[in-house]
């Protein structure tokens, strides 16, 4: 337990590191304080004096409907009630617990509130009718907000800068999940150095130029960017992307091996030395450093895929539909594992420890299917 999910929209709407950062030490909180533990044990607690009131309402209502139905809502109602107060309570407890832990990692705490703010307005402007599932998990007033701001206005100030890093990560964000190339071209021409560096405005431009197979084009403007931070890993693999995009296999490679080797435990160096392997034709290598990184990042889908995919192409079929079998676990779909498993498992006849993974497996899904 204890995962933390942090949207990519919210992520794009936060204006700073600071803000990011206030959202994170909020959940982290709700973590190391069990509030959800705390949560399901309180409506355990609840739930027999709800039965009661229900029931009582049902017996009135025998003699008289309407009281009855009153007496059932008015029950509902004060049960739902009770939920938010504890809820809010726990909320303000996080607010408390994750202000101390920005200080102590040197983020602005006026982050957190600033966003809560800012999601309060949204919410009051843009969600009038289907409230975002944060705000009904999170509720937000103006009494919290105040209350985090106030404890914030204790402190003394102290001066705060953003890293690069964070717009360039933000700018990442932003050309994965938009699908509309021409408005991502329009929101770096005109709208990006409003609220982002020039950096990494000309960087998410790249991208977008790169999601566009527009390779030349991405090349071109790598580099001037790679003269002013030759060795931000943002660029390097950026410009290795772009270099294979224009068939300059050898050079990308080269540079995404180096990328690798300076950042062994970085996730994004490990999948981009593994594409860049798999561009150069050495699927085998590719499978056996992703094999590595799967042990690293567990139930990792991307990681995942691409084992499988650098597996089929250095002919390990019963491997591949092994990994496959895997993948589909990750996403939920077990009826469709269980075929990629009987695949393999017709493969692999003739090797003994592969077959004993693929059986026991049979065994796991089977079980997962019945359930």
């Amino acid at each position: 337990g204890g995962y933390i999910g942090i949207n990519t929209q919210l992520i794009l709407t936060t204006s700073n590191e600071s803000e990011l950062a206030g959202v994170m030490a909020h959940e982290i909180a709700h973590v190391r304080l069990h509030h959800l533990y705390s949560m399901i044990e309180h409506q355990k607690q609840m739930r027999i004096p709800m039965l009661a009131s229900m029931l009582a309402s049902i017996a009135l209502g025998a003699l008289n409907p309407t009281v009855g139905m009153g007496a059932m809502m008015g029950a509902l109602s004060g049960f739902s009630q009770d939920n938010i107060n504890f809820t809010r309570s726990k909320e303000k407890e996080a607010d408390r617990i994750g202000i101390d832990m920005l200080i102590k990692a040197g983020f602005n705490p006026n982050g957190m509130a600033a966003f809560f703010r800012k999601m309060l307005e949204n919410m009051r402007y843009y969600y009038t009718a289907n409230i975002p599932a944060i705000l009904r998990t999170h509720p937000l007033d103006e009494e919290r907000i105040a209350e985090a701001e106030n404890r914030i206005a204790q402190i003394g100030k102290t001066h705060y800068s953003d890293t690069l890093d964070y717009f360039l990560f933000k700018e990442l964000i932003r050309t994965s999940v938009s699908s509309e190339g021409n408005q991502l071209y329009d929101f770096y021409k005109q709208q990006c150095r409003k609220q982002s560096p020039a950096l990494a405005c000309q960087y998410g431009y790249v991208l977008a130029l790169l999601k566009n197979n527009q390779y030349q084009k991405a090349y071109d403007q790598m580099q001037p960017l790679l003269r002013q931070q030759e060795d931000n890993l943002y660029f390097q693999i950026a410009m290795a992307q772009a270099e294979t995009g224009i068939g300059m296999v050898k050079p990308a490679l080269t540079r995404y091996t180096e990328i690798y080797n300076n950042y062994p435990d970085n996730y994004a160096a490990l999948i981009s030395y593994a594409q860049g392997l798999m561009a150069a034709n050495l699927p085998e290598k590719a499978g056996s450093i992703l094999l590595k990184g799967s042990r690293q990042y567990k139930q990792d889908l991307p990681i995942c895929r691409e084992l499988a995919r650098a597996q089929a192409a250095s002919h390990q079929k019963s491997y591949a539909y092994f990994t496959q079998a895997q993948c589909l676990l990750i996403e939920g779909q077990k009826r469709g594992a269980m075929a990629q498993l009987k695949v393999a498992q017709k493969l692999a006849k003739k090797d003994p420890y592969l077959s004993a993974r693929i059986s026991a497996k049979i065994d796991e899904v089977k079980d997962l299917i019945v359930r």
